[in-house]
């Protein structure tokens, strides 16, 4: 297998390893001793995990049908209509 072919594992790992370790990261900051223990960054990388298992194949999907634009303009829409 050439090396072209390896870059959109490359970039896929990269890109969960970055999220996942930002969150791992953040976590420094929100553990104030207020329910903070060890089983907290578990659960929270799980949960991240988890939704990346669900969320990737539903919404690239769509991606792949219509387009990766319209799905990313849809979503930025609905996360600022959450945010209002």
């Amino acid at each position: 297998m050439s090396r072209a072919c390896l870059w959109p594992l490359y970039a896929a790992g990269f890109t969960t390893a970055f999220g996942a370790h930002g969150i791992a990261a953040g976590l420094g900051v929100a553990g104030d001793g207020a329910g903070a223990s060890p089983l907290r960054p578990g659960l929270l990388l799980a949960l991240y995990d988890g939704a990346e298992v669900v969320l990737e194949p539903a919404f690239g999907t769509p991606a792949d049908r219509i387009g990766p634009r319209p799905v990313l303009k849809g979503g930025v829409n609905q996360a600022a209509a959450a945010a209002w």
